[in-house]
């Protein structure tokens, strides 16, 4: 174990994170030292349970933003519009039960919401191109892309409602009663 994560394991949480946030910021630039990597790395292993790695963005987050950029043009404009979009997807993701759902649900919930913000992307860009005199083969174009993405969210909403089938199938017990008045007790599922 590096020096600098051994020492930072034997800290008290607080200190533990503050170590955590050093080495990442050390370590998120191009060419980090090769040290500071192994320390970040060491650190990760010896608090597994504090899952540091929780407080870095996901992808889900990161593929968030990134179509909000493109919808709102850039991070250094409509910081009030992205705002009202992120609490558009906590809302949508709330709705869909994402603090109550097991792990599976919650990556198909975040799947459902990013595929519902790519569609409104694409429905928007789609509207804007339409407005303007253009070739068929541009119009064909924007059609597919429109299409693609009402069945990429289509799929996430039918993966979503399927897992969920799935997992809350509870067996059923039906009495079958039989000659002699005796009762059998049968447990089954849906099919």
């Amino acid at each position: 174990m590096n020096a600098v994560a051994e020492r930072a394991s034997n800290l008290d949480p607080d200190k533990i994170r503050l170590t955590f946030q050093g080495l990442l910021a050390k370590t998120n630039k191009e060419r980090p030292k090769p040290a500071d990597v192994q320390a970040l790395t060491s650190l990760l292993n010896a608090n597994k349970e504090m899952k540091l790695w929780r407080s870095v963005v996901g992808m889900g987050e990161l593929a968030e933003e990134t179509v909000l950029d493109t919808i709102l043009g850039g991070q250094s404009r409509g910081h009030g519009s992205r705002e009202c979009w992120r609490q558009r997807l906590v809302s949508m993701r709330t709705d869909l039960g994402y603090a109550s759902s097991p792990p599976l649900e919650r990556l198909l919930i975040q799947q459902v919401s990013l595929c519902w913000l790519n569609l409104n992307l694409t429905e928007y860009r789609h509207t804007k191109i339409m407005q303007q005199s253009i070739t068929l083969t541009l119009g064909i174009y924007w059609d597919k892309r429109l299409t693609g993405a009402q069945r990429r969210f289509t799929r996430a909403c039918e993966s979503l409602a399927r897992v969920r089938r799935l997992s809350r199938r509870i067996p059923i017990q039906v009495n079958i009663a039989t000659q002699g008045g005796q009762q059998i007790n049968v447990a089954g599922g849906d099919p």
